[in-house]
């Protein structure tokens, strides 16, 4: 009986190290079936210890080689394999292979498997058919169609929550100079914001709802992540451990908030449809009239699922994009040595509109190329993914690029945004690419190979892809555009930003870069009014 029980334990142990075996070669030292004739970037020499090397330095230090990466091969038109040690190994192609890569059929290479994989849907999206290509499309449907079409129709909410924000989170004193923590103040700014749109008054300033929609859209990614590089065995098992926090605490406290919002909506669409007309202009409603309008019946389905759920998500992308692209912005402009400068610049633009022009509107916003450069610096500099449009191979057949490799099913194909976002062929003709400078898209000195004319800052193409590229480049880029532009417009006419001497480093976690978190800046308030663009008479 011992001998058995002496006999099972060690095969037990024979087992697992087979399986620990199995799984740090592929995650470290494996090709992951890609050609080995592509060179692996980050090592020369092809050897296991030098891709093991290079793949763990994938974690903390992805900024090398891809800057390597583009210079030694894209820019000589040659593909080479970036490791990743958290999402798999990715072939990165040239920026000319662009349109081929773009015209490539669902079927063939997949931009949603890739999001899929990258966000780990399956464990991070609360629950496994939130991630289904269909409802996925749903949601990126609902956002084309409501928020893009109709912005100009909610802008006056958005200046409304920018305008009380502003005065509740960074002070209405006009003496004294104070310290704020940007990227903390910001997510809440935006948070605030967002959910004017996505929820309404009085809800978007609840503090209980604006600190669970925050929470939980503040760390998907680290979930994520974490998620991806466990076993394939292990993440249903440890999966749920993780987001539980997110989930029973984040989660249900929106929902709890969100839910009977929804049911009565609901009710009034059915009982009073004169009355329902009449609804505020936000998220909820247009998922009420999606439904409607797609003959399904909404008091027939579960309202969490249908729209607490997708309200979480949606608020996930639009709440962490915009609050850490406002974070890079005001941190750039307090440290680039012109601060004062570009400061002055930024107001002298906004006050020199003609009165009859003076309005937030998208027509107007698009008339303001200063302002439009200095976050189309900031998103080319310090955009969150440095992956452009990367797509997993779905064929089962594979794919043959057009430099002839032959890429696997389950293999992913790409092109990286950080090194044509830094070529100085395209961004360096008078400053260095690397470093900040506001009014860089103002002089058309990056139009150079297809790079974007001025005022791009929702313009995309092969060496601009803040929004990434093509028919899957973020759907709310236009939202956010108004947002952001109204947003940075009322805080450079209302506060002074007290330059920074250095500008402190934004961290990167695998092939994302983070927002300088911590950062504090001084700010002080002006006498100016924004909704007028005038200065005050007090």
């Amino acid at each position: 009986m011992a001998l058995a029980f002496v006999h099972l334990v060690g095969l037990l142990a024979f087992t697992w190290v087979i399986f620990i075996t199995r799984y740090v070669w592929c995650r470290f030292f494996s090709y992951q079936g890609i050609p080995t004739s592509i060179p692996w970037i980050g090592a020369p020499d092809g050897s296991p210890f030098s891709r093991a090397k290079s793949a763990l330095k994938s974690f903390f230090g992805l900024r090398e080689m891809l800057l390597n990466g583009y210079r030694e091969y894209s820019k000589r038109d040659k593909v080479f394999i970036l490791p990743n040690i958290v999402n798999g190994h990715e072939v990165i192609i040239p920026t000319h292979y662009m349109n081929w890569l773009l015209e490539q059929p669902d079927t063939v290479l997949s931009q949603f498997e890739t999001n899929r994989q990258f966000m780990c849907g399956d464990y991070t999206m609360l629950q496994h058919d939130m991630i289904r290509k269909d409802k996925w499309s749903r949601l990126s449907d609902i956002v084309k169609r409501e928020m893009t079409r109709d912005i100009d129709d909610y802008v006056d909410d958005i200046v409304d929550e920018v305008q009380d924000s502003l005065k509740s989170l960074w002070g209405s004193n006009t003496e004294e100079w104070h310290e704020i923590n940007v990227y903390d103040v910001m997510s809440e700014v935006v948070a605030r914001v967002v959910n004017r749109v996505f929820v309404g008054l009085p809800l978007c300033r609840n503090p209980g709802y604006v600190q669970a929609s925050m929470g939980f859209s503040k760390y998907i990614l680290l979930w994520a992540m974490g998620i991806e590089m466990l076993p394939r065995l292990l993440k249903p098992l440890v999966a749920p451990i993780l987001t539980a926090y997110d989930y029973m605490v984040h989660y249900k406290r929106m929902s709890g908030f969100v839910t009977p919002l929804f049911r009565d909506r609901v009710s009034r669409h059915f009982k009073e449809p004169t009355a329902a007309a009449k609804q505020p202009n936000d998220y909820i409603q247009w998922v009420v009239r999606d439904l409607v309008k797609r003959g399904l019946n909404p008091q027939d389905d579960d309202p969490d699922d249908m729209v607490s759920k997708q309200l979480a998500i949606t608020s996930f992308t639009a709440i962490q994009s915009s609050a850490i692209t406002i974070t890079n912005a005001l941190v750039d402009i307090s440290a680039t040595p012109p601060s004062i400068e570009v400061q002055e610049s930024l107001r002298a633009e906004l006050l020199s509109i003609p009165a009859k022009n003076k309005s937030w509107t998208r027509a107007s916003l698009s008339k303001l190329p200063k302002l439009d450069s200095v976050l189309t610096e900031t998103l080319r500099l310090w955009g969150i993914l440095t992956h452009g449009v990367t797509k997993a191979v779905v064929a089962p057949e594979g794919v043959t690029l057009p430099s002839g490799e032959h890429i696997p099913c389950g293999a992913k194909v790409g092109i990286a945004s950080y090194g044509p976002h830094l070529d100085e062929e395209i961004y360096g003709q008078e400053t260095s690419p690397f470093v900040f400078d506001a009014f860089r898209f103002t002089r058309n000195c990056h139009k150079k190979k297809g790079a974007p004319p001025g005022l791009s800052f929702i313009t995309t193409g092969e060496y601009y892809m803040g929004f990434s590229h093509g028919r899957f480049a973020c759907p709310g880029r236009f939202f956010a555009n108004s947002l952001l532009k109204i947003l940075l417009a009322h805080i450079t006419l209302m506060y002074d930003l007290e330059p920074i001497e250095d500008r402190p480093a934004n961290p990167w976690l695998n092939n994302t870069i983070g927002p300088p978190i911590g950062t504090k800046i001084r700010v002080r308030r002006r006498k100016v009014d924004a909704d007028t663009f005038q200065p005050l008479t007090l």
